[in-house]
């Protein structure tokens, strides 16, 4: 039982601090309870380890130190989830109807429960069940996974759960924002693509403050916004295709993948020191690779309109001399009547060839 006797400032004993308005102890001396002139109180108790005789159970509005178990409670129980039996030792459970059963455990809000070793949830209706996992938010439940994190807005009544050990699970319908700079000026936001992203951009599934976004159709577009450029140059494309006809483009597997997966295309040594485009010798930015391929397709574009150019001609050429070779044949059939028939292909070969001769080295001039 407790000592029966309460020690008055201006009486208490000289081994108090000055400022102690009220001490009580036990029949041993072992102190349980002060209250000081500045507000402050200090409760005392013993830890056993094994729980104890708890001074309430039951639905009730209360405060509760419990010292067997160095537990602590404030709020309003409906029912039993404050009884002995709902209390983990080096527990608080703050609110209404919160269970902190776990050892080392914490529930704060309306009628959450923290069961797991170390567990911590806060809100509303939440289940922090694995060891050191966190379930915050409303309707959320870490599932018995140890190490995770699962968060769940107000936008379902629908649980969300972790769905494997030491991960993070969230339900933010209305997008997660990740500022990089005081001024939320730079930064990426994941959302659902219904609403416009922080930096203007519409139908993102990921958005960027620097342009580039992931759509919801799954595209992942790059920045190209000719505001954000300068120091243009103009580009030879005769000269990346000579590049490109040097570069070394195999097949090949990341060492992190199975090696039955596999990719083709340069490495980015090889495309740095060709080009000498990116920062570093270490990646390919898709812009660049991007940018080669089309100027490159330009290239093979005017190689094909000067060779569309130069067969239309050549074409023209055959044409008007195949209607040379029909006015000669159309002439030797009119003026060789008679002639054996020898003469004739004889004439008619001499007469080919003198054509072809002069059209190759301008022997005759010729009409335009």
């Amino acid at each position: 039982m407790l000592a029966a006797f309460t020690i008055l400032a201006p009486l208490m004993s000289q081994a108090q601090t000055p400022d102690t308005l009220m001490a009580v102890k036990d029949n041993s001396l072992n102190h349980r309870m002060s209250l000081y002139k500045s507000g402050g109180f200090l409760l005392g108790g013993e830890y056993t380890g094994t729980g104890g005789s708890i001074v309430a159970e039951g639905a009730g509005t209360r405060l509760l130190w419990y010292p067997e178990k160095a537990a602590f409670r404030a709020g309003y129980a409906s029912g039993t989830q404050w009884d002995n039996a709902s209390i983990g030792d080096f527990s608080i459970g703050l609110g209404e109807g919160n269970i902190a059963l776990g050892t080392n455990s914490v529930a704060l809000g309306r009628l959450c429960l923290a069961s797991g070793f170390a567990a911590f949830t806060m809100g509303d209706q939440n289940t922090a069940s694995g060891a050191a996992s966190v379930a915050l938010g409303y309707h959320s439940h870490t599932n018995a996974r140890q190490g995770s994190f699962v968060f769940a807005d107000r936008s379902s009544v629908d649980t969300v759960r972790a769905g494997v050990n030491h991960s993070a699970t969230w339900r933010v319908s209305g997008g997660f924002r990740l500022f990089t700079s005081s001024n939320l000026s730079t930064g990426v936001t994941i959302q659902s693509g219904a609403s416009v992203s922080n930096w203007g951009q519409s139908n993102a599934v990921i958005s960027t403050s620097t342009g580039a976004m992931l759509t919801t159709a799954g595209v992942w577009q790059n920045t190209s916004d000719v505001n954000r450029k300068h120091l243009f140059e103009p580009v030879s494309g005769e000269e990346v295709l000579q590049k490109l006809r040097g570069l070394d483009i195999q097949k090949w597997s990341y060492k992190v993948e199975p090696d039955n997966i596999r990719h083709i295309g340069p490495t980015a040594q090889d495309f740095h020191a060709a080009f000498g485009l990116g920062g570093d010798d270490k990646t390919i930015g898709t812009v660049d690779a991007d940018g080669i391929a089309l100027a490159a397709v330009q290239a093979l574009d005017e190689r094909s309109i000067g060779q569309a150019e130069a067969i239309k001609k050549l074409q023209d050429e055959n044409k008007d001399l195949r209607k040379r070779l029909e006015d000669i044949e159309s002439r030797l059939n009119n003026n060789t009547a008679g002639f054996p028939v020898y003469l004739t292909m004889l004439a008619l070969v001499l007469l080919v060839g003198g054509v072809l001769f002069n059209k190759r080295f301008h022997f005759f001039p010729t009409k335009k």
